[in-house]
């Protein structure tokens, strides 16, 4: 009798201690094909509409290769993503939501751009990450707002500035990386976001993501099913 009850206290504390301790792996997307994104979103509403959105990175040494990896394992985006038209700048707007992923504590990640190619002018770039709390994902046309995405988690570079001073402006030598409590079960969204863009703007150049980490909250003990007794 008394053997039973001391194996059922340990059981009970090694259990305890194993809810109270245990914690999800990160989890990441390193962006090492950019076709093969499973429940990843791409939604460009950029105006007027360019022939890009979000692609392969590229592996030149002209442009920038990845944060981790192979050269050209990243995701990236560029003045493209909207079409000028007769002089006329566009506004970018493209999405990038992630996965439903559960209940989510953290996400962090890499960006950067660049400086044009002749090594002295900078088109600024922007870049959002959003929250919907709801986790639906309709999107906005980002000058009235984001749609569902009714928070905002972090903004590089919000004043679009040509500043190579990574804590004013858009990193453009290295990758940096970015982090943001999210502690919900909603959907995050990436979205370049630039106005006065395109081929005849001031602003929009090309963008990278990379090395996009997440970690799950703890599942709560009541949703364990889980019996020590049996």
């Amino acid at each position: 009798m008394k053997k039973s009850v001391i194996q059922k206290s340990l059981i009970t504390l090694l259990f305890a201690t194993f809810i109270t301790t245990a914690q999800v792996a990160p989890t990441d997307q390193g962006f090492t094909d950019t076709e093969d994104l499973p429940g990843w979103t791409i939604s460009n509403q950029s105006s007027p509409m360019g022939d890009s959105s979000w692609f392969q990175g590229t592996s030149s040494l002209t442009i920038f290769t990845a944060q981790d990896g192979e050269p050209d394992s990243y995701i990236a985006a560029n003045h493209r993503n909207t079409r000028s038209q007769s002089g006329t700048p566009g506004t970018i707007c493209n999405y990038l939501i992630m996965p439903d992923l559960g209940n989510l504590e953290s996400v962090s990640f890499y960006s950067r751009s660049r400086i044009a190619n002749n090594n002295f002018t900078v088109f600024p770039d922007r870049l959002y990450m959003v929250y919907s709390p709801t986790g639906e994902i309709n999107t906005g046309n980002c000058t009235d707002g984001f749609g569902d995405f009714t928070e905002t988690l972090i903004v590089i570079n919000p004043e679009l500035s040509k500043s190579s001073d990574d804590t004013i402006g858009y990193p453009l030598v290295n990758w940096k990386q970015f982090s943001a409590d999210i502690n919900g079960n909603g959907r995050v969204a990436f979205v370049y976001y630039v106005e006065d863009a395109g081929f005849y703007g001031n602003n929009s150049n090309y963008i990278g993501i990379d090395s996009v980490s997440w970690v799950l909250a703890p599942t709560p003990v009541s949703q364990i099913n889980f019996n020590p007794w049996k």
